[in-house]
């Protein structure tokens, strides 16, 4: 009988080592998920699954928005220098609407190719600061 009861347990635990482990999932802790699935059960893992390529797509756009940034940052020329001619300014520098120092020569948009729009800009501060007059207003007066 003993040999009946060693052999019982011997198969029993060969049969947990051939189990795999489980434990109750990891979102929903309703049902139990294994190593394969990541400890998720099979409905939530195949949520996942599916976002996982939208989220690796929200992560590059991140990563390619940060690096842009980190460009415009380097672009930012030395102050202390005009940025055609590279002749030191000191306290003469002129800082220009498009964000870059220049000298007395350069200073003029159309010297140093200015990407600044400064036609559109005047433009726009002529329509603010001269509001069209409505004709009704002025009967009631």
């Amino acid at each position: 009988m003993q040999n009946n009861q060693g052999a019982a347990t011997q198969e029993q635990s060969i049969n947990q080592e051939n189990k795999p482990e489980s434990r109750p999932c990891t979102l929903c802790q309703t049902f139990y998920g294994t190593a394969a699935t990541q400890f998720y059960c099979s409905k939530c893992y195949q949520s996942i699954k599916k976002e996982s390529p939208i989220k690796n797509q929200l992560q590059q756009q991140v990563v390619q928005e940060i690096q842009q940034q980190n460009e415009i940052v380097k672009l930012k020329e030395d102050p202390s220098k005009c940025k055609i001619c590279k002749k030191k300014l000191g306290i003469s520098g002129i800082q220009c609407k498009c964000e870059a120092y220049f000298c007395n020569k350069h200073r003029l948009p159309e010297e140093h190719q200015c990407t600044f729009d400064h036609a559109e800009k005047a433009k726009q501060q002529l329509i603010k600061n001269n509001p069209l007059v409505d004709h009704k207003k002025l009967e009631q007066l």
